[in-house]
């Protein structure tokens, strides 16, 4: 199974930029995202470490008693001698068709220059690459220039409009899971306004950022629909100000009923719901505009992989689960998912057919669906792009 997959083509639905400037403690690679003491040796003690820098002695074609230090060496002696170049062997593997690429990271931080944009956009090809528009990054500029709430809204909206028309979006974000976790009430706008006013009056609470991030989530979801794109959400696991006591999908319910959404939007779960894999699973079964995919259930569950992708499929229909490597901070992330996906994927399938729940036909049908094909179905403006 491994041999058909590896060669077929792929689409990574979410993926972020990177910049060597940007880049932080190597060992946060295999997490530790939240700082403290020792976490530079804690994250290096992960079996995630372990597997990233395994790919990375294999590519450097080194002997297998290398250490993981002197991998570790030679990667940042390559990555700094020719920074570029690096990168875009690294983006140039794995037969990638297209690459989405989120574009408001890092998360509260500060936002890429347009200096510090274009030199990442050099290391990936020009026809390989598409862009996704997180709202919150709309949302935190607005509110630095303390409008009125009426001002906010309309520029908001406006804002949205236009980035996703200059730079062709194919895709919306909402990381609205770090701004108040994803049980998500839904404000009217009496109380949104509300919250907008104690936030730039610097009395805001927690309270009434997710009342206001998730009114701004809704406008996210009219600009998407307006422009005919899917609306991704962050659901699952992460780090920093993530809600960890509200990340399970299931908490999307309401929002996935509401007549704005409902049979109206595309929304893509990102990253399975992981560790909640069965809950995204279910949800994309009973609503027909619900997605998902994978990114976060083969890398960042390295053991238990196969068991977490086999608990997305139970009851996903395989025509909405797509491919993503949520590569982060590191281009190597990216390039290493591309690979590994592959092999979780053909582990499944094989596992499968083997017990008699599908052909193995069915099988490479299905590997071609998720790592490609349902992408473009989706993402109807990607089909576009890639059809020029």
């Amino acid at each position: 199974m491994y041999e058909a997959l590896k060669d077929m083509p792929l689409i990574d639905t979410h993926v972020h930029r990177v910049h060597p400037d940007r880049e932080p403690e190597f060992g946060k690679i295999a997490g530790g995202y939240i700082d403290g003491p020792g976490q530079d040796r804690n994250s290096r003690q992960t079996i995630l470490y372990e597997m990233v820098i395994q790919a990375l002695r294999e590519r450097f074609g080194m002997p297998e008693d290398t250490s993981d230090a002197e991998v570790e060496a030679e990667r940042f002696r390559r990555y700094t001698s020719e920074p570029k170049k690096y990168m875009r062997e690294l983006f140039s593997e794995g037969n990638v068709a297209m690459s989405c690429f989120e574009t408001g990271s890092p998360l509260r931080g500060r936002a890429f220059t347009g200096e510090e944009a274009a030199y990442f956009y050099e290391s990936v090809p020009k026809g390989k690459r598409s862009v996704i528009i997180r709202i919150e990054r709309s949302v935190d500029e607005l509110l630095d220039k303390k409008l009125s709430y009426r001002e906010f809204t309309e520029k908001l909206t406006a804002d949205l409009d236009d980035r996703i028309i200059k730079e062709a979006a194919v895709g919306l974000k909402s990381s609205v899971a770090y701004y108040g976790g994803l049980n998500i009430q839904l404000a009217d706008e009496k109380k949104a306004e509300e919250a907008y006013e104690h936030i730039v009056s610097g009395a805001g609470t927690g309270k009434d950022e997710k009342c206001l991030y998730t009114f701004t989530l809704m406008l996210g979801v009219e600009a998407a629909v307006k422009h005919g794109i899917p609306l991704q959400i962050h659901t699952g696991a992460g780090g920093g100000t993530l809600d960890f006591k509200s990340f399970d999908p299931v908490g999307l319910t309401d929002f996935l009923r509401d007549s704005r959404v409902f049979n109206r939007a595309k929304i893509v779960l990102l990253h399975g719901g992981h560790p909640h894999e069965e809950d995204a699973s279910f949800l994309t079964a009973q609503f027909s505009n619900v997605y998902t995919d994978c990114s976060g259930t083969f890398y960042l569950c390295t053991v238990n992989g196969v068991n977490r992708l086999r608990a997305l499929m139970e009851r996903t229909p395989m025509n909405k689960l797509m491919y993503g490597s949520d590569g982060v901070m590191f281009p190597e992330l990216a390039w290493f998912g591309h690979g590994y996906f592959r092999k979780v994927l053909a582990r499944v399938l094989t596992q499968l057919a083997e017990e008699g729940f599908i052909r193995e036909k069915r099988a490479l049908e299905f590997a071609r669906m998720i790592l490609y094909d349902n992408a473009l179905e989706c993402y109807s403006k990607l089909k576009e792009r890639m059809d020029r």
